[in-house]
């Protein structure tokens, strides 16, 4: 059944099987995407004409057609040089986590941390930065204190940055049971400070898997000159003894804590007590499975969130009763998509799940919830609904958000919050996003913008040009953790990050409104620092010589065994030609292949060697039996139903069915408008069935033919397309662990196990999945395995694709690769102005169509050409079709075979 709106001028397909309602369309921040959305009418503040004042609900920097500050201004520059550059003590490859990270290890991960102390003077210096960080290198395990002079327009003085102290971690959890033996020590999994420090002391909390402790660390007086020196009032004060999975501080009561650990408990922990090692269970619901804790502006109310659900308890409830509320829950359908293909699923579709929580700073009844959709406003007066929601790029739903205090708009008098997200996994072109929300002086919040990229460090290299073989100046580390340093007295804010080998950098944000001839000099004064920090000590910013050291036994269960070794022998004679020798071999090979159809009952005892110049004597040496044999399967074969290449074979026994070919033919006849009745179609799902190995690959054409990927992709599509999926005609267990094992550690798919990944390989696997409508059911590829995937097609770009790494831009990648990430919903990161201009040029401006890639002398044919238009298609180029992505044809084709209905 489907449902078309009335006031629609062309039927658009929407499944009616869960009245799913279609999604409005907000606009984003980029160029040629429209609308605003959710336009309302601002009775507060009616404008000096009489005129209706009108407030966005989304887009409300392209509303206004002005930047609203907070703005990004200047480049990023370098702070701290990276550290621990042997490779003796890293184990593992930089710039990537160990290939047994758990996911729950990536969440609210963040080992860096800082405190600002002001000095309350009118120098030039207003205060001192300390910053807290655990480096990568370091196992995570050796705490790092560094401090550095702010001056009076926010910037860090770099002549005074200094080392004060170092500290090794011990995260070893106390031995309940003096049977079992102790723990090992643990990796730290986030560092943050108190918001209740005193100035004479700092407090830091340090969780890792199993354990939650403070440190507590001495702050000397700003009156002494000496060297700057750091002293340990507490070291490893216990917190909680238990797998904890977040934590949260009150902003109204000292010393109270919200730990939610691994069963899914609310502990209320008060650590400036006499019992700091005796938390308080929250009497919430025991049948929810709790992830998330938030204090509300009630000083004894706290909200908490499961893993689709958001309520408030209240704490003074004992521990016979409970007084929760529910304020949200995650919408039902708000994990499709409107790129996505349109299928009817059997069963309703998983609700987002939620990732994050937090209160809005300064405001008494707002909160914000992070799913893996969506960043959602929440308002507790209203519970059930949305005050807002905006959309982001991220499946995982980031690892670590940090909300900023309200900036005042100086302009129109409103109230603007940022909030910052860190991707661990680097889906974008940059870890850390961005998006603002603003609080009109009426009530009535607003999103700024779409999130979008901070950019990397590395993009200085595009800054600073020194050649195509040159060095680069800034390594392409990866963003492992984030700090944003704020003050009221300043005019702009901080955020810190710091890569993967260690290196801190800073980035500056104006909290004022910014000519663009003023972020141009603001951006030339950061070339300026950028150059000068880096002449005054360019050793320390090389990279280190990696040698591959592992320390989870990689290297184990990778080495060879005796059976892995291969034996060659040479085999060689100066009396004979080698032309002779290559002539032959390929008549023996194609021999091989002939034979390989073969139905052979017995083998004969012994093998005949023949002479290199009788190998036609071969055909001789058949038994009868074989023959006999050979007879039987030809009649078996000429049952087997499917569509042949060409009319080359008639009449011989070679002329048999093919998938690719029956693939081809179908969507031919479905462009055409035929309606597959004359189809034998039982015949042909059945060719299918026993065209599958036991390794759950198919057989292209017959036993012994080709088997790989593409094959795979033609068996499922030929089920879509003769609606086959529920008659068992593939074996799924069997395909989906051939498709696991294709899988490999760069993210990509190659064409069978152990193959180098490949554009083509991986769209057949990916489409495959999408057309059999299990792709996001995480049995074959868990959503951590489709962010690696997404990570690999998007490196795949350099102006248009290329199908395999080192390996030229090629114009049909443009649709391979293209259409993968459209179905997984990330065409939109890619660069679609530097596509087109590669497509373009790949043109052959006499003959027409398209080349392979742009080179003098060559010629354009007929497979890139369809693919490069397909990619056009893709990018929205006016004048052209639709394309179905997972189906490769046109939507106006995959409609009509979606209409077709069997008998």
């Amino acid at each position: 059944m489907t449902s078309f709106p009335s006031t629609s001028s062309s039927p658009i397909p929407c499944p009616a099987l869960f009245l799913e309602p279609r999604p409005r369309d907000f606009g984003q921040r980029f160029f040629g995407q429209r609308g605003f959305g959710g336009l309302l009418e601002d009775f507060h503040r009616p404008k000096s004409d009489g005129t209706t004042r009108w407030i966005p609900q989304y887009n409300l920097q392209n509303f206004w057609r002005r930047r609203i500050p907070p703005l990004a201004f200047g480049l990023i520059e370098p702070l701290i040089p990276p550290r621990m550059k042997n490779a003796d003590d890293f184990h593992r490859l930089p710039g990537h986590f160990p290939y047994r990270t758990n996911e729950f290890e990536l969440y609210n991960r963040n080992l860096l941390a800082t405190r600002y102390f002001d000095y309350n003077n009118d120098e030039d210096t207003v205060g001192i930065l300390k910053i807290w960080t655990v480096n990568e290198r370091s196992k995570r395990r050796l705490l790092e204190t560094f401090s550095v002079e702010i001056s009076s327009d926010g910037i860090p003085i770099h002549d005074s940055l200094q080392s004060v102290s170092e500290l090794k971690l011990k995260m070893l959890p106390p031995v309940k049971n003096e049977q079992r033996p102790p723990k090992t020590k643990e990796q730290l999994l986030e560092l943050r400070t108190s918001i209740w420090s005193p100035r004479s002391f700092t407090r830091l909390f340090l969780r890792s898997p199993t354990l939650l402790q403070m440190i507590q660390l001495a702050e000397e007086d700003d009156s002494e000159e000496e060297e700057s020196s750091t002293e340990i009032i507490g070291k490893h004060i216990p917190i909680f003894h238990s797998a904890v999975k977040s934590f949260s501080e009150s902003h109204l009561l000292e010393g109270t804590l919200a730990v939610v650990d691994y069963g899914g408990r609310v502990w209320i922990h008060d650590y400036a007590s006499e019992t700091p090692d005796q938390p308080v269970k929250l009497a919430a619901n025991d049948q929810e499975i709790y992830q998330f804790a938030t204090f509300c502006d009630h000083p004894k109310m706290i909200a908490i969130a499961g893993s689709y659900h958001f309520e408030t308890v209240d704490m003074r409830s004992s521990n016979t009763s409970r007084a929760c509320t529910e304020l949200w829950r995650s919408p039902l359908f708000e994990t499709r998509r409107r790129d996505e293909a349109l299928y009817i699923q059997s069963v309703p579709p998983v609700s987002s799940a939620i990732r994050h929580v937090a209160r809005v700073p300064e405001t008494a009844n707002n909160y914000l919830v992070m799913t893996d959709r969506a960043l959602h406003l929440i308002d507790d007066r209203f519970p059930g609904k949305t005050v807002l929601s905006v959309e982001h790029p991220f499946s995982t739903g980031t690892h670590k958000m940090i909300v900023s205090e309200n900036m005042k708009d100086p302009v129109d008098g409103g109230n603007v919050i940022s909030i910052f997200c860190l991707d661990q996994l680097q889906v974008l072109n940059s870890s850390i996003s961005m998006t603002k929300l603003y609080s009109h002086p009426s009530g009535v919040w607003s999103s700024v913008d779409a999130f979008h990229s901070m950019g990397e460090p590395e993009n200085f290299n595009q800054v600073v040009r020194r050649g195509k073989y040159a060095d680069p100046e800034v390594l392409s580390e990866p963003t492992r953790a984030m700090a944003l340093v704020e003050h009221r007295n300043w005019k702009s804010s901080l955020l810190l990050r710091q890569t993967d080998d260690g290196a801190i950098w800073w980035q500056k944000f104006s909290n004022e409104a910014a000519s663009e001839q003023e972020i141009v000099e603001e951006e030339r004064k950061s070339l300026e620092r950028i150059i000068e920090k880096r002449n005054i000590d360019p050793d320390s910013w090389k990279r280190e010589e990696f040698r591959p050291v592992y320390s989870d036994g990689m290297v184990e269960t990778a080495k060879e065994t005796p059976a892995d070794l291969r034996h060659v022998i040479h085999v060689g004679s100066p009396s004979i030609d080698r032309r002779v020798i290559s002539k032959f071999y390929h008549r023996a090979a194609n021999l091989q292949r002939q034979a390989a159809r073969f139905n052979i009952t017995q083998h004969p005892n012994h093998l005949d060697v023949l002479p290199l110049d009788d190998v036609n004597s071969v055909l001789s040496k058949i038994t009868l039996d074989t023959w006999q044999a050979f007879e039987t399967l030809t009649n078996e074969n000429r049952k087997v139903c499917g569509f042949r290449g060409s009319h080359s074979c008639e009449g011989s026994e070679y002329d048999e069915a093919n998938l690719a070919q029956t693939y081809s033919a179908l969507l031919s006849l479905a462009i055409l408008g035929d309606d597959l009745k004359r189809v034998d179609r039982k015949a042909i799902l059945k060719t299918v069935k026993e065209s599958q190995r036991d390794n759950g690959c198919f057989w292209s054409q017959g036993v012994g033919s080709e088997s790989d990927m593409r094959f795979v992709f033609c068996a499922v599509a030929i089920c879509k397309i003769l609606d086959g999926e529920k008659e068992d005609i593939i074996d799924w267990e069997r395909l989906s662990s051939f498709l696991k094992k294709s899988l490999n550690i760069d993210g990509g798919i190659g064409q069978a196990p152990g193959d180098e990944s490949h554009g083509g390989s991986t769209f057949c696997a990916v489409a495959s999945l999408a057309l059999a409508n299990r792709l996001w059911t995480e049995e074959v590829l868990s959503r951590r395995d489709i962010d690696r995937l997404i990570r690999w097609a998007i490196q795949k770009q350099h102006v248009g694709f290329h199908g395999r790494a080192h390996k030229p831009d090629d114009s049909c990648y443009a649709f391979w690769i293209g259409a993968t990430l459209k179905i997984l919903n990330a065409y939109h990161l890619i660069s679609k102005p530097h596509l087109r201009e590669f497509l373009m040029i790949s043109q052959h401006m006499h003959i027409g169509g398209f080349c392979k890639y742009p080179e003098p002398g060559g010629y354009s044919d007929i497979l890139h050409t369809y693919f490069s238009i397909a990619a056009l298609s893709l990018l929205g180029e006016p004048a052209l079709n639709p394309v179905h992505p997972s189906l490769n044809v046109s939507m106006r084709a995959a409609d009509h075979i979606a209409r077709i209905r069997f008998k």
